[in-house]
């Protein structure tokens, strides 16, 4: 049983009682999913594959291709091209990754920015050499994007609670650029 998931379901969910008043308990703050995105800079089959092992390496779970809905002209798209892949984390493999990155990834980086909108949260890992997965086969991973993680929260629009929540997994805010 990951360390996290224990931590939650043991540990916060009582301290969050205490802490806030709520109705019910299925208000508590909680996050429902973790989505990994690549997103390709150039569309070819040989740029697909190292995001798609990439991303298989860091979320242990199967990424799935995502596919323009429409033609872009400029960029010299047609629909039905795939255009990055994601991978959706939730239930246990979530708290394995949140764990992972808190203790292992932001340590390594030097400043990250944060963006929330509601109840999602955004965080984008410029380079992504800083997985120990990746950084073995660096020649077989050149030319990789940037990362974007997104967090989906189940609070009701509460800032405060969401910043409360990470915290308490101790997501280091102090080195975010802005938030």
């Amino acid at each position: 049983m990951p360390f996290y998931y224990y931590y939650y379901k043991n540990v916060l969910k009582r301290e969050f009682l205490t802490k806030y008043i709520y109705e019910n308990v299925h208000q508590l703050p909680k996050i429902k999913k973790i989505v990994l995105c690549l997103n390709f800079s150039q569309v070819s089959l040989k740029s697909l594959l190292p995001l798609l092992s990439a991303l298989t390496l860091i979320s242990s779970q199967k990424p799935y291709l995502v596919t323009s809905n429409r033609p872009v002209i400029l960029l010299r798209l047609k629909s039905g091209l795939p255009v990055g892949c994601k991978v959706d984390l939730r239930g246990k493999p979530l708290f394995i990754f949140l764990e992972k990155l808190v203790f292992s990834i932001l340590p390594r980086l030097k400043d990250f920015s944060l963006s929330s909108r509601k109840n999602i949260l955004f965080l984008s890992i410029p380079n992504l050499f800083v997985f120990k997965e990746i950084e073995k086969d660096y020649e077989y991973f050149t030319d990789l994007p940037s990362l974007n993680i997104v967090f989906v929260f189940a609070i009701s629009n509460k800032k405060k609670e969401i910043v409360d929540f990470l915290t308490a997994f101790h997501f280091p805010f102090k080195r975010c650029v802005k938030f």
